[in-house]
């Protein structure tokens, strides 16, 4: 069976080697990664792991930096690491909305580049409010205009905290996709629980272009919920995405596998929905 893991992290060498080095402007990194205790992986110790686990693919996602200079030169890095490894990773690219023309001129040069998303966004230690339709609205037109999926961090609004749980909960992103309809939009780790609001007509109405990954899935919900956000109608649109290294590959196959047997959407849901989505000939 196909496997993409449709969301995954890879760091630059000068944050993966020195993390304690990366300066105080960078308060959420320090917050989960200065410590040296987080793990981090490099591109060949990745792809050892992809090959031993079974995964033919996946996207590599920057950090949500607060600074476009660390957002640039995350990357830089992740885009020299896909152009040398085509076939098995695909390059989105990071900017910090909150930073206005630059901020969209870094990813317009991202795109340029290669890239083949925007994102992981992440509205809490990026100090950007993602219903503000100023300041969001020509991101949204950049990510329109090549074609390619915009990832914003959400979380489920209630249950156990966690470095990294903010304020963008399902009824925050639910305003955000109705101000902005058309666009192809990846809500990471179950979208905080918005597939089961899709149970609701016009919510399901509104979020047909919205799709969910499972990243770090088995920090947060038992197995089953693969199936049943699947029982939603959701099934075509459902990432499989680990937010390796946060987790052992081997644990989020495990999981997904458990909550996805016998299911109808389980090859969709591994691969081939995130095929489809970023326009791979596997589709």
């Amino acid at each position: 069976m196909f496997v993409l893991d449709a969301h995954a992290h890879m760091f630059q060498p000068s944050a993966r080697e020195s993390p304690g080095s990366v300066g105080d402007a960078e308060a959420a990194f320090k917050l989960m990664f200065a410590h040296g205790k987080s793990r981090m992986a490099s591109p060949d110790e990745m792809l050892a792991k992809m090959d031993a686990c079974g995964v033919a693919m996946a996207v590599l996602c920057p950090f949500p930096w607060m600074t476009l200079e660390r957002c640039a030169e995350n990357n830089d890095y992740l885009l020299e690491v896909a152009a040398g490894n085509p076939d098995r990773f695909i390059p989105f690219a990071v900017t910090n909305p909150r930073h206005g023309r630059p901020a969209l001129e870094e990813a317009q040069r991202c795109l340029e580049a290669g890239a083949r998303g925007l994102g992981e966004l992440h509205a809490q230690p990026q100090g950007f409010d993602p219903c503000d339709e100023r300041l969001m609205g020509p991101l949204v037109k950049l990510a329109m205009t090549y074609d390619v999926p915009l990832m914003i961090h959400v979380n489920e609004p209630v249950g156990h905290d966690y470095p990294g749980k903010g304020p963008v909960t399902p009824g925050t992103i639910f305003r955000f996709i109705e101000s902005f309809p058309g666009l192809k939009l990846i809500l990471p780790h179950w979208g905080g629980g918005l597939p089961f609001y899709e149970l609701m007509p016009e919510v399901a109405r509104a979020c047909r272009d919205v799709h969910y990954d499972s990243a770090a899935s088995p920090f947060l919900y038992r197995s089953d919920i693969y199936r049943l956000a699947a029982e939603t109608g959701c099934g075509k649109r459902i990432l499989f995405a680990t937010d390796y290294p946060l987790i052992p590959y081997e644990r989020t196959l495990a999981d997904a596998r458990s909550g996805l047997e016998g299911s109808a959407c389980e090859a969709d849901i591994m691969g081939l929905n995130a095929a489809r989505l970023l326009g791979l000939d596997r589709a």
